[in-house]
């Protein structure tokens, strides 16, 4: 029987030894810990909104240790029986007929016989099948940072083949860099067309916090953190806010790790390229110094004084003052630049359109030689009465008259106004081949309309009513363009609080399809 006065002393129970061995919270493997914070909450729901409803191959983007295979691992749990998986895993240099039958083993159970061809036309009808059949498929790649550059160029020839009666696997790329970094050019560029990245970001110092104490109950089993707040802002530091370096640090704190090896990131000599790339380059860099060094002086010193000849020199106002030392110039260039990057930032651009853009106004011919560096008030459309130029008093002076104004007509019946955000009965009107940029959807419609009330210019954003998992869902849009590159090359512009959404083009012709849910 237990004393009645019995009490629980923390401090003395954390000083003994334990009686049983408990499970290392921060060395074990176990897959089912995962931490879920609030990005990675919204990253997952975006990952599955991209995953239904765009053609374009999704990116996870994060550093080694980030949580990308966690992440990948809880993406693929949430999904129902509907979706069919692939999961893959890249190995170095992994080729595109390697890819596709490691692909085509993922799918083995529902592809009664894997086709032995290294070409991805089975792969097509076999999502065109599953289409028909209300299921869709889905590809993980994980490690795609491996894959090889054909590998790469396989996957965004198979995506562009996506139209309206072709459909083709949903496809996510978990990366530690962009892919993009070892294509060419034109290869390049379509990768940053068929591509919608999401970088991983690290967790916050509470975060931190909140992820050591999820890791000691979930797996050791214990009921509080072994560190002081000052071990936990360490451990922070250190990491970087990424979980598989705090696990690594937390257990060397511990004693359970390598004590010589002081934590933090690992240090490539590959710099995130493949082993072939940098050997061909150190074995180019070792030509170059080799021809250095048996150069002949003489001629490098009769090249740099050519160089030096064709220097044009400063104008007096540019050239730097006697007692002026080099640390003092660029310390007021950098003050320019911060007071350039202080500036208010430009408002949202407007709704490129099939018209010619309208002639702009003449400028006054007079302007003061100081100018303000403040920004540019919008011009009014009344002529201020201080700028008025001077006319000459023959001349008779003209009166603008007022527009004819229309008499109202008396409504005899009262009718509920109209929402103007709702843009869903005018976008089935629209030609199917514009595109426009997605922000954010939600199952809340206040959400939806305070969101659109807190932007500067309301007249760009819109909204357009759908289903999703049997309810209402409700899709901010931004701007139309006539194509898919007009629609990406905006992104750029938009305010960076916009870029935190994560914007991608998406077509009319799929928003229109999301619509007809609705009936």
């Amino acid at each position: 029987m237990s004393e009645p006065n019995f009490q629980f002393d923390l401090e003395s129970a954390l000083n003994q030894p334990p009686k049983a061995t408990l499970r290392d919270p921060f060395g074990s493997k176990d897959m089912s810990a995962y931490f879920a914070s609030e990005e990675g909450n919204q990253q997952l729901a975006l990952l599955e909104h991209l995953s239904r409803y765009s053609n374009l191959l999704s990116v996870i983007q994060g550093p080694q240790g980030s949580g990308k295979s966690r992440f990948m691992m809880e993406f693929a749990r949430h999904q129902d029986d509907s979706t069919i998986i692939s999961q893959v895993k890249a190995s170095m240099l992994m080729t595109a007929g390697q890819l596709l039958q490691a692909i085509y083993s993922g799918f083995s159970t529902q592809l009664r016989e894997p086709p032995n061809e290294a070409t991805f036309g089975p792969l097509l009808k076999f999502s065109h099948d599953l289409e028909a059949q209300g299921q869709k498929a889905l590809i993980l790649i994980d490690n795609a940072q491996e894959l090889n550059t054909d590998a790469v160029s396989m996957l965004l020839d198979m995506m562009s083949l996506a139209t309206e009666n072709q459909s083709v696997p949903h496809v996510a790329l978990f990366t530690e860099f962009p892919l993009s970094r070892n294509l060419d050019s034109y290869q390049g560029s379509r990768y940053e067309q068929l591509s919608h990245t999401l970088t991983i970001a690290p967790y916050s110092l509470e975060q931190t916090k909140a992820y050591l104490l999820h890791r000691v109950r979930t797996v050791g089993g214990s009921i509080n953190l072994p560190f002081n707040d000052k071990q936990i802002k360490q451990i922070y530091q250190e990491s970087g806010g990424y979980p598989g370096a705090i696990n690594k640090i937390a257990q060397s704190m511990m004693g359970n790790g390598a004590k010589g090896a002081k934590p933090g990131r690992r240090f490539n000599l590959a710099l995130g390229f493949p082993l072939v790339h940098m050997a061909l380059l150190c074995f180019v860099m070792l030509g170059i110094l080799i021809a250095v060094l048996f150069s002949d002086p003489d001629e490098s010193e009769r090249q740099v004084a050519d160089r030096t000849s064709n220097v044009i020199p400063l104008s007096p106002k540019t050239e730097v003052r006697a007692g002026q030392s080099s640390s003092d110039t660029i310390a007021r260039i950098d003050a320019m630049q911060r007071k350039i990057g202080a500036e208010p930032s430009l408002g949202l651009p407007p709704i490129p359109t099939d018209t010619e853009d309208a002639t702009l106004a003449p400028s006054i011919a007079s302007v003061k030689p100081t100018i303000s560096a403040a920004p540019v008030a919008p011009i009014r459309q009344d002529t201020p009465a201080d700028i008025t130029p001077n006319l000459s008093q023959d001349r008779p002076q003209v009166v603008l008259q007022p527009m004819p104004v229309e008499k109202e007509q008396t409504v005899t019946e009262k009718t509920p106004a109209a929402d103007p955000f709702d843009k869903t009965q005018w976008w089935l009107s629209q030609s199917p081949s514009r595109y426009t940029l997605q922000l954010l959807g939600t199952y809340n419609l206040d959400t939806v309309k305070d969101f659109i009330k807190s932007q500067g210019s309301i007249s760009v954003f819109s909204y357009f009513k759908s289903k999703h998992k049997g309810r209402d869902w409700y899709v901010v849009v931004y701007g139309m363009y006539r194509n898919r590159s007009e629609a990406i090359a905006a992104v750029e512009s938009l305010p960076r609080d916009l870029k935190n959404l994560n914007p991608w083009a998406r077509s009319a012709r799929s928003i229109q399809q999301d619509i007809q849910k609705l009936e």
